[in-house]
């Protein structure tokens, strides 16, 4: 990923074999705070849904204090689909909770966000 001809980040994508392909997005410190991640996962989604017609969603992960994360996957359409408890080993030595969010194709079409049915277990 390049802003400015400076190498800000790393976009990866994953599975995209699979209907449900995942990514990986790291924007560089000296380059946060400037959209690159909104940008970046705008771009990812449009072209994944465009070039590859039998995807039907699109994954992402981040940590939960990840709170810019977070916000770009809201503010791109992804939904919060899932919240795995102690999953991610921090730098720190701290194990943080993992936070999953999807867009779906049907979604993505017509603009919409439709939020995972919560209470399914009676």
């Amino acid at each position: 990923m390049l802003a400015g001809g400076d190498r800000a980040g790393l976009l990866r994508l994953q599975d995209l074999a699979d209907d449900t392909p995942v990514f990986d997005l790291r924007v560089r410190q000296a380059h946060r705070g400037r959209g690159l991640g909104a940008a970046a996962v705008t771009w990812l989604t449009r072209y994944l849904f465009t070039e590859l017609p039998g995807i039907r969603r699109i994954e992402g992960t981040t940590r939960q204090d990840n709170h810019a994360m977070r916000a770009v996957f809201r503010r791109c359409g992804y939904a919060k689909e899932a919240h795995y408890r102690q999953a991610w080993p921090g730098p720190d030595g701290k194990v943080y909770d993992s936070v999953g969010y999807a867009i779906l194709r049907s979604d993505w079409l017509a603009g919409t966000v439709t939020p995972p049915h919560w209470d399914d277990e009676g």
